[in-house]
């Protein structure tokens, strides 16, 4: 009894991971196999995807930067500026807004944006016979159809992350000088004051964390659809949920080694 359940957790937890994991393997190994085997034909689909899953969310990376600068910056600014001045709001929108929540907040849109229309993409090409059509032309199709939405997808998350945080702060030193008379320079030098190196690197690694990891969930998914066109709503449901879980296992795998770091 034990033991079958035991397994049970086994399989469930660790055994979608492995499962990745050895997807992941496959893909590096694809990539060493072929580059730079169709180098412009690669370079045109990764940019294909940049616009798809980076330049047409612009609007919504804006909105929710200037969201967020104007509610969180000012929120935060507001409760903790008679503790410790404006110093401990420099620390904390370091710690909160560009370490935590910009990275978090992009990962979860970009997964319901662009993860479902990854999924669904391969699915429709696994079921509708390209991808057996890419082998049959001598094409590896993990190494043009996978790794490219991977590399798109990562530089595309890292690009407007940064974007949705330059705004957030933009806009939130405009919110502060506004509503808590706090000037720019005050502002801006309290804030690069308390960003180190440490918080540049830990930015970039949850943001090339997460622009791996969604995309290998969701073309995982989407590659596992064997009977038909039925299939893809369910894939695409798991792949999300799925996406979801490891976003935030990375993000709190990276904040627990900051922890043991610090």
């Amino acid at each position: 009894m034990i033991r079958s359940l035991l397994n049970y957790l086994f399989e469930k937890l660790l055994g979608g991971t492995y499962n990745l994991v050895s997807f992941l393997v496959i893909i590096i190994e694809k990539f060493f196999e072929n580059f730079p085997k169709g180098y412009f034909a690669l370079r045109k689909l990764v940019l294909k995807q940049i616009y798809f899953s980076g330049f047409e969310a612009l609007k919504l990376t804006f909105e929710l930067g200037i969201f967020m600068g104007i509610v969180i910056v000012t929120q935060i600014a507001s409760f903790i500026k008679g503790l410790g001045g404006i110093n401990l709001i420099g620390k904390i929108l370091v710690i909160a807004l560009i370490r935590e929540v910009m990275p978090l907040f992009m990962a979860i849109i970009l997964i319901a944006r662009s993860g479902t229309a990854i999924t669904s993409e391969l699915g429709l090409m696994k079921v509708n016979g390209e991808i057996t059509a890419l082998k049959a032309l001598g094409i590896e199709p993990i190494y043009y159809v996978v790794f490219t939405r991977i590399l798109a997808f990562t530089i595309s998350i890292f690009a407007i992350t940064m974007i949705a945080s330059f705004v957030a702060v933009t806009t939130g030193s405009f919110a502060l000088f506004m509503f808590e008379k706090v000037s720019f320079a005050d502002f801006y030098e309290a804030l690069f004051l308390n960003m180190s190196i440490f918080d540049i690197v830990l930015f970039s690694l949850k943001n090339i964390a997460f622009g791996v990891a969604i995309p290998l969930v969701c073309c995982f998914y989407g590659l596992s659809i064997k009977k038909g066109v039925t299939e893809i709503p369910q894939m695409s449901t798991k792949a999300v949920l799925s996406s979801f879980f490891y976003v935030f296992l990375l993000n709190v795998m990276l904040d627990f080694l900051v922890l043991i770091w610090q």
